[in-house]
This record gives structure tokens, sequence and C-alpha cells, in this order.
């Protein structure tokens, strides 16, 4: 066969390939052009290991990790994995002793210390020796202007028995630097008043399980100038009184508050007031302009004050105070009580969404709650209200009651949710619609959705987190009902 001719000047064939722009750009490593400065953030901000893996992709990238501002995490560099064995030969090295390392080869800053999960041994020889571990780490020259330091300091020892590690002294080094900090598991000791605190960077604070006394407690919040977040968690007071300029949010997780109560006496940025798990008879807010989240409030707080308006047992005394401000209340009941729901939604004119949790533990009755009133609307149910979120629904006569009355009553509503512990298939779904009414519901575009929720209102909730209109949304995974399967 005669070889193929070639092409005119116009085809390919014979000819060099042309060289694209195009090509270049796409095969260039636009990422290894950036600055030192921006690829040194990208690592700080990647976990432990994945940012000292970064030394692997080119030469370019060797000794940026190492200069870079460092992310060190206990949890990221724990090696109790079962496939640790499989993978390397030879003793498997301790998480402390990784630690270590790092912060001794590492010239650069660290920006984030996290060594939650170190255990503390309670034998006298282990004691000492994690107790040198942690020192030395808190003195290290690369923690000099540390921003975000998270420390726990558990103790392994017996379940039925309660030490507290004394919070190192080396800790307050940091003062002048920290913008975000988490202590827990730890005792505060007198001396830390003694010495001239000043935390003049701190935003968010997070304290869990710490023996403070609450001298100290007010010492160290005092100390705190631009302060925008507080979280406690399972700590126990005889008394907390609040008063900050910048505080944005205050939460609260298995908290017990004793006589002395919650006080907010003068907070005007606060917005939200999450008091998730929190034992206290007491609650009262004495100036909050701007609170615009609150909850979940039950008939266990026995006097709730909030500004003028006055709750004893979560029964308004009061017919003249009205809170503009609330945007979102979640509310936590024994049991379905319409009346009692609707007697606080009418001390909230502008309220926007409702969260309502019916939890059989609770145990708190409520007496004297006044009937509703047809011929006295509801502004809130008039004009605001869009979003209805029914935690625990069960289905039953009284349920389905208590969702009707919202269905047909609610004006503007855009969606209810119904969040369920149990099994459902779509004959349910189908029942439920039929029981509701809710072809005659107020709101032609409201819609209904079942969804299998948390038992729990403090799951997966995040007090620092101030970017979500809705701190409460994160307290489920929400599955919506598809009609094609069970959930």
């Amino acid at each position: 066969m005669p070889a193929a001719k070639k092409r005119a000047s116009g085809g390919t064939a014979g000819s060099r390939p042309l060289k694209r722009a195009r090509d270049d750009i796409d095969d260039a490593d636009l990422i290894s052009n950036l600055p030192d400065v921006i690829l040194g953030t990208i690592i700080s901000l990647l976990p432990t290991k994945d940012g000292a893996r970064t030394q692997a992709i080119a030469r370019r990238w060797r000794p940026l990790w190492r200069s870079a501002p460092l992310n060190v995490d206990a949890e990221d560099l724990s090696t109790d994995d079962s496939r640790y064995e499989t993978r390397r030969r030879g003793p498997r090295p301790t998480t402390k002793s990784i630690i270590s390392t790092i912060l001794s080869d590492h010239p650069g800053p660290v920006r984030r210390f996290d060594f939650r999960l170190i255990c503390i041994y309670p034998t006298k020889r282990g004691y000492g020796k994690d107790a040198a571990h942690i020192e030395s780490w808190l003195r290290s020259p690369s923690l000099d202007n540390l921003e975000e330091l998270n420390v726990f300091f558990p103790i392994s020892i017996l379940a039925d028995q309660t030490k507290f590690y004394p919070l190192p002294s080396s800790v307050l080094r940091f003062a002048s630097t920290l913008v975000v900090a988490t202590i827990g598991y730890c005792d505060f000791p007198n001396e830390i008043l003694a010495s001239s605190l000043n935390f003049p960077l701190l935003k968010h604070l997070t304290i869990q399980r710490v023996s403070i006394s609450e001298d100290i407690f007010h010492g160290v919040f005092s100390a705190c100038h631009v302060l925008e977040t507080l979280f406690l968690q399972e700590n126990d007071m005889a008394y907390l009184h609040i008063s900050s300029p910048t505080l944005t949010s205050i939460g609260f997780e298995d908290c017990y508050v004793g006589e002395g109560g919650l006080v907010i006496e003068d907070t005007p940025n606060l917005e939200r007031l999450l008091c998730l798990g929190l034992d206290c008879g007491t609650i009262r807010v004495n100036r909050a302009p701007k609170l615009g989240i609150l909850g979940p409030l039950s008939p266990r707080n026995s006097n709730i004050q909030i500004g003028n308006l006055v709750f004893q047992g979560l029964i308004p005394t009061s017919l003249n105070n009205s809170i503009c401000t609330v945007k979102v209340l979640a509310l936590r009941f024994t049991w379905t009580n319409l009346d009692a729901v609707l007697n606080i939604l009418r001390f909230f004119p502008c309220l926007e969404k409702l969260h309502v949790l019916w939890n059989k533990f609770l145990k708190a009755k409520m007496e004297n709650v006044h009937h509703y009133d047809p011929l006295d609307p509801i502004k809130c149910l008039e004009t605001h209200l869009k979003k209805i979120v029914l935690k625990n629904y069960k289905g039953d006569e009284r349920d389905v009651s208590f969702a009707k009355f919202f269905l047909l009553s609610a004006k503007v509503l855009d969606e209810i949710k119904f969040e369920l512990n149990e099994m459902i298939d779509e004959k349910w779904v189908a029942d439920q619609h039929g029981l509701l009414e809710v072809e005659t519901k107020a709101s032609p575009d409201a819609q209904i959705k079942f969804i299998r929720g948390s038992s729990y209102l403090n799951a997966k909730l995040d007090i620092h987190d101030l970017s979500t209109s809705d701190p409460f949304n994160s307290l489920c995974a929400d599955r919506p009902f598809r009609r094609s399967r069970i959930i």
C-alpha cells in the first residue's frame, strides 16, 4: 500500500504540535507560585499531620512547614490506631513524645495548641512524668505568640473518684495573645487572682468541668475586655453575675447555679442566651436590648425575669409587658400543653421561629395556666411566626391537637417540622396529614416535614458559632421524609 500523502499545510499530519498558552497555564503549579505568607497560612489551617506532609509536595514547599504558624492537635497526632502496627515496625511512639518532638523541631510560631485528649496518670511516677511533659510544652518558645489554646487535664483513675489537676501558672503567659481558649478538668487555684490578669484579645472562652470559685471566675471574666462568646459546661456555682459591653453569646450545658441565680446585669450587645441543661431556679436579665435568641426555657426555672417581663414557673405574672427583640425561642415541657405555650407567645410579638421540646423526664408541673381566648389573637401568629419545630413528636391525639392549632392559626407560616425518634412509613405520614387537616391550613405555602431527629436538645450545638441565624438548627440530623423510602 502506498504511503499516505502529507496533508496540506492547513492540516496537522507531519507537522510539530503547536504550543498553546492555555496548556501552559493548566499545567503550571499555580498554588506553589503564591507568596510564602499565603502558603504558610494554608499550612497552618491544615490538621497537624497534613501540614507536615506538605513538605513532600515539591522542593518549593519543604521549608514552609517549619516556618508556618503551626496547628498542633493531640487528637490528630494520636497513635491509638489498630492499623498502626501493620504500617510500621518497632515500638509505637506516644502522642506525648510526638508533641514534644514537633515543638522542639519546629522553630516557627504555633498558632493553635490542642491537647484535650492527653490523659495524666495517677501513679506517682506517671503523674510526675506527665506534669513535666505539660510544663515543657507550655514553656516552649514556639508557643510565645499562641492564639488558640485548648487544654483538658483528665486523670486516668477509677470512675468513682474525682481529682483535678491544678492549672499550671505557665498557662497565664499566653494571656496577652490568646484569642480562643478552652480549659477543662482542672482546678483554678486561688493564686491566680494574686496575679494581674489581663486578656486583651480573648474573644471566645469555654470552661468545662473545672473547680473554680465564684470570685476567681468573676476575676477571670472581668479581665476579658473583648470577649464575644462564653460557654460554661458541667460547672457548679453558687451564683453567676455577668456584665459585659462586648458579649454576644452566652451558653450553658449541664450547669448548676445555686440560690444566687444567674443574673445578666448589663450586656448591651448580647444576642444569644442559650440555657441548655441549665439547672437554675432564678434567671434574671436586667439589660440586653439586642437579645434575639433565647432558650430553652422550662417550668423548672421557677423565676425568670427579662427586663420588665416576669415568669413564675414559666407562667407570666403580668399582661402589660412584652419583648420585641426575640426572634427565636426554645421551650421545654414535660408534656404537650398548648395553653402554656400560647401564654408565653403572647409576650413575644415579633417571634419568627419556635422550638418546642417535649421531655417526659423533665418532671415539672405547670399550675394555673390561663386558657387561650380565640377572641384575643396572638400577634406573632398573625404577622411574624414563620417556622415551628416540634421535637419528640409522637403523633398521638394531644400532639396532633397541638400542631393542628398552629397550622390553622399561624397566617404567615412557611414551615412546620416534626422531629420523631420512631421509625415511620408513608402510610403513617398520610394519616398524619389527614388528622392535621393540612388542606385547611391558614398559610397556603406552609411546608410540612417529618424527620428523624436527636432526642437531646444539646446535641451538636456550637455556642461560639455566630454564623448561623438559628443555633438550634444544629440540634438534629435533618433527614426529610421521602415518599420512596421509610425513615
